[in-house]
């Protein structure tokens, strides 16, 4: 049963709480610390208040827009209202080649798919000595099948109808897992191998076949009959706003903790002084 059935009077600033909140909080806080570092640490610690000012203001921004598609995939209105529009062009534009072209895609775009792509990517970091990166990706990993499973439960959206979906799929529709999980993983995979290839020109082609490869798997869900619009409109930007919560935090991390030296480092050991008294002969 949907969640706005279920909650009768409650506001619907509560509503999709597990949707929005983590990120609405996470906003709060980085603000908040940010002030901080700002007074205390514009000196010691450059660019740690800019860094959190910039994450708290986007996840700010971006939480709003989640909560707006939350209620409008209920509610019926908003940006939703043009999801039966979106849905019925897709299904009237349907050819051979494009279906299995789309099945294609949305199996390689899998939650399995980007669990596997997680794993590789987290061992293979793992065993090049780069731990906290390995640890980071399989946080944003783990969190983004968290997030799949808490928001579907939380908003309840039924999918499109059935007769009309291309592939089959029992959950609830809001928001997408596929555009969640690619977003979110191929994101932490692309910081962490861009920054390795040594070409600019290579650099900006891995970023712009990711980011074509994260579109594409939210195009093949609504294709497919399996999503409306705004379902993958939000799981693109849910798994956006958890991966940059996660980088945020990584990053401060390194930045104020990381680079506090030991606290009682002495410097390196004097030599020895020289006994004046040791070549003097014994009378």
């Amino acid at each position: 049963m949907p969640m706005a059935a279920r909650t009768g009077g409650v506001d619907t600033f509560f509503e999709y709480g597990y949707v929005w909140l983590p990120y609405a909080v996470a906003a709060v806080v980085f603000l908040g610390l940010g002030l901080l570092a700002a007074i205390r640490w514009r000196r010691t610690r450059p660019g740690v208040a800019e860094l959190l000012f910039t994450s708290g203001a986007l996840l700010a921004m971006l939480a709003a827009v989640i909560l707006g598609l939350a209620d409008g995939a209920i509610e019926h209105n908003g940006l939703a209202s043009i999801d039966p529009i979106v849905w019925a062009w897709a299904v009237e534009h349907r050819t051979p080649a494009l279906t299995t072209f789309a099945i294609a895609v949305t199996e390689v775009g899998s939650t399995v798919s980007m669990g596997i792509i997680a794993t590789v990517t987290v061992l293979v970091l793992w065993f090049k000595g780069r731990r906290g990166d390995a640890v980071l990706v399989a946080v944003v990993a783990g969190g983004a099948g968290l997030l799949v499973m808490v928001g579907k439960a939380t908003v309840g959206r039924e999918r499109p109808p059935v007769e009309y979906r291309l592939v089959t799929e029992t959950n609830e529709s809001f928001p997408s897992g596929h555009a969640l999980a690619s977003a979110a993983i191929i994101g932490v995979v692309l910081v962490m191998v861009v920054p390795l290839i040594a070409s600019t020109g290579r650099r900006v082609a891995a970023i712009i076949l990711g980011v074509l490869f994260v579109l594409a798997i939210g195009w093949s869900r609504i294709y497919l009959g399996v999503h409306w619009f705004t379902d993958v409109i939000a799981g693109w930007l849910i798994g956006l706003a958890w991966l940059v919560l996660c980088l945020t935090v990584r990053e401060a991390w390194r930045m104020v903790v990381d680079a506090v030296p030991p606290p009682f480092d002495a410097g390196p050991a004097r030599p020895a002084l020289a006994d004046p008294d040791a070549d003097r002969p014994p009378f």
